[in-house]
């Protein structure tokens, strides 16, 4: 007997009984081991109504039944262990063999390490940064996870760290710096004049040379820094708004891919602040003031060279965005449709708009950040501009002070492109399924079915790859070496397409 008649035989059992089946075990994905305790979740994806919930037994194993036909979200966690989620929909239905899933639950990786001077002692309170090298809207991006503070042994831990590659990021300066606001200008040159330059991942004081750390579920890794002892300067802050309130001052340099390095922040009241100990480079100084109702802002750029510099600090009102988003059909937007705004380091601005499109934000703070729908995947952004901030690209620079008024419209589109992703002749499940240009993609689910809807009318790239977390789906040149395999689809207004798929192999290099 086959497996698909026994799978069809199984379905219909479930069937008579009264619903269909979902069962399978969890497994800790770094030994193979059944995973007792472990709590699993199932919620309908394709409809409302409640999940439910089951607790593996010693064996590792679960089960649910009495389920109706449909898609659900299946998902398990289990403390000590890093929750789970399983690739696409599981579908349940005649001819769906379901009572066999296996649910891994990957072991926490570690990362921890020890930060010492030149004489290999201690640095107590040195700033250790960690970056996440993860696929982001289709495009690798480096972004900001975490941030610790060595102890006074000098060391650090970062711990429950998913699986992948991780860079790291150490600044700090020399113990007695803690002692200069307190003697100011009597302090000694010896003391005011010499810091610590900001060193990456294996210890490179370049950031051109920052590796990553590749970590392994489960790996506990040790990443140890040296910070050598380089000339620096005092760098005077002058601020002469707002003498009663209190000034919050952060300093930082670029870093890897557009992130900024944290290396030095202090709060002062009154007209004037010193950075004592700053190492050679270029630095951006942020400066923020607020009253409890409004608040101000503002950026400076520093160039740092062998002499002290003084800096004039002017602090302007807080930014808005505001703006209207029109649909090109006519007629009222979705209300949950969102518009966002993304930093480089990951952070997220978010503002939901009326029916008339309207939208509005206060007192944001000035910088770079990415512009994108979100709420309504059946709606694109198109054809924005920008008044009072200066667009590049799909990015908008928003200065300090700045009143900025975004105009936007949100097509609607109707189309949709379904089918079944195949591998050897079998559906498949988990394959990463891409639409390209319109830099989409999502998971084939347990029976190898895919679905995109809401799509304008044009035409499209599509394909599909058996392993492809980590392709960068949004990148042209990520997709170059799976083209031969792609399809050419072309969508009228409305139209549908039912397409079929072969998988392409795994990413390259990947095994």
């Amino acid at each position: 007997m086959t497996g698909l008649c026994f799978a069809a035989l199984l379905a219909a059992a479930a069937q008579a009984s009264g619903g269909y089946r979902v069962a399978g075990e969890v497994l800790n994905s770094a030994s193979g081991r059944p995973v007792s305790g472990a709590r699993v979740t199932l919620v309908p994806a394709d409809r409302g109504g409640p999940g439910a919930s089951a607790v593996t037994g010693d064996d590792g194993r679960f089960s649910f039944t009495g389920l109706p036909e449909g898609k659900y979200s299946l998902s398990g966690q289990r403390r000590g262990l890093l929750p789970s989620h399983r690739m696409g929909a599981t579908v349940t239905g005649p001819g769906q063999d379901t009572a066999s899933i296996v649910l891994r639950l990957p072991p926490p990786a570690v990362i921890s390490g020890k930060v010492v001077d030149d004489a290999g002692d201690p640095v107590a309170d040195a700033q250790v940064e960690l970056l996440g090298s993860r696929i982001v809207e289709g495009r690798r991006q480096t972004i900001q996870e975490s941030i610790e503070r060595t102890d006074d042994l000098g060391a650090y831990r970062f711990a429950s760290l998913p699986a992948g590659g991780y860079y790291l990021v150490v600044s700090g300066v020399p113990w007695f710096t803690k002692f200069n606001p307190a003697l100011g200008d009597t302090a000694p040159r010896a003391m005011t004049h010499a810091g610590y330059g900001i060193r990456y991942y294996p210890n490179a004081a370049d950031p051109a040379a920052a590796e990553p750390l590749i970590l392994k579920a489960g790996q506990e890794a040790g990443a140890n820094f040296t910070l050598l002892p380089v000339p620096a300067v005092t760098v005077e802050v002058h601020c002469e708004q707002f003498e009663n309130l209190t000034k919050h001052y952060v300093l930082t340099a670029a870093g890897l891919s557009g992130n900024q390095v944290h290396v030095r922040d202090g709060v002062e009241t009154g007209d004037l602040f010193h950075f004592w100990s700053v190492t050679p480079g270029h630095y951006n100084l942020r400066t923020e003031a607020t009253d409890g109702r409004s608040t101000w802002y503002a950026t400076n750029e520093l160039e740092v060279a062998a002499s002290d510099i003084e800096v004039d600090v002017a602090l302007h009102t807080a930014p808005s965005l505001s703006g209207t988003v029109v649909a090109e059909s006519g007629g009222s937007l979705p209300r949950q449709l969102t518009l966002l705004l993304r930093d480089a380091a990951g952070r997220v601005l978010s503002t939901a708009m009326g029916v008339d499109g309207r939208f509005s934000m206060v007192a944001i703070p000035p910088g770079r950040y990415h512009v994108a729908f979100a709420g309504a995947d059946d709606y694109d952004l198109r054809n924005w501009s920008a008044e009072g901030g200066r667009r590049e690209g799909d990015m908008l620079d928003i200065p300090a002070g700045a009143a900025v008024r975004l105009t936007a419209n949100a097509a609607k589109g109707t189309g949709r492109i379904a089918g079944t992703v195949y591998r050897d002749g079998q559906p498949l499940s988990g394959a990463l399924v891409v639409l390209a240009p319109a830099h989409r993609a999502v998971q084939s689910n347990s029976d190898g079915s895919y679905e995109f809807r809401g799509l304008p009318a044009a035409d499209y790239t599509l394909l599909a790859v058996s392993d492809g977390e980590d392709l960068e789906y949004a990148n042209p040149a990520a997709l170059q070496p799976y083209l031969d395999s792609a399809k050419k689809i072309r969508i009228a207004p409305g139209g549908s397409e039912n397409v079929r798929l072969d998988a392409a192999g795994t990413l390259p290099g990947k095994r």
